[in-house]
């Protein structure tokens, strides 16, 4: 018998009534910007907590990411500083291959980064090496950039990329070895 009825069409002004309703119901932007700056996140990324906590392969993989998009940031200011730099000053060799340098380290770290978000036993490993190599490479450098640049002001860049270098080095590493780990 339901079968043989015929449908009921709604009431007419029936869409328009509901759609007032819901505009008058509606928060305004600043209420939803509010809540949603605001509102606790069940994912975040705390470089701390990675340091003596698990971490997934996830943020281990944001990690390193971030330390390469740092790193090509960083290439194109030395670019142009050093392009602008090199019509009144000539710099040595080592020191005109920075911004390459630092270029080539922004994407192996993002190759890596993506590389772990595969999350198996080979990325983690060929992680741990890059991590390592980053680590002494940095040390290399700053040493390098201090001894060829005889500019005063040389020994304490190298110094501060050293310390820039050197704890990111550090940090990627424990991160690397929190990677995957269950605690009870």
């Amino acid at each position: 018998m339901m079968r043989e009825e015929p449908a009921s069409e709604p009431p007419v002004g029936l869409g328009k009534r509901i759609m007032s309703r819901v505009r008058a119901h509606r928060p305004s932007p600043w209420k939803v910007i509010g809540e949603a700056l605001l509102r606790p996140r069940e994912v975040s990324f705390h470089p701390l907590s990675a340091l003596r906590s698990p971490v997934s392969g996830q943020e281990c993989s944001f990690y390193f990411i971030m330390v390469g998009v740092f790193y090509a940031v960083l290439g194109v200011i030395l670019m142009v500083g050093l392009h602008k730099l090199g019509a009144s000053l000539v710099t040595p060799g080592w020191v005109r291959w920075q911004p390459q340098i630092a270029l080539v380290t922004a994407g192996c770290m993002v190759a890596i980064g993506l590389y772990l978000l595969k999350d198996g036993k080979v990325a983690l490993r060929m992680a741990r090496v890059g991590a390592l190599v980053y680590l002494g490479f940095s040390l290399i450098n700053g040493i390098f950039v201090s001894l060829e640049w005889a500019l005063p002001v040389s020994a304490f860049v190298s110094l501060l990329s050293a310390l820039i270098g050197l704890p990111t080095g550090f940090f990627l590493i424990r991160t690397i070895q929190n990677c995957g780990k269950r605690y009870a």
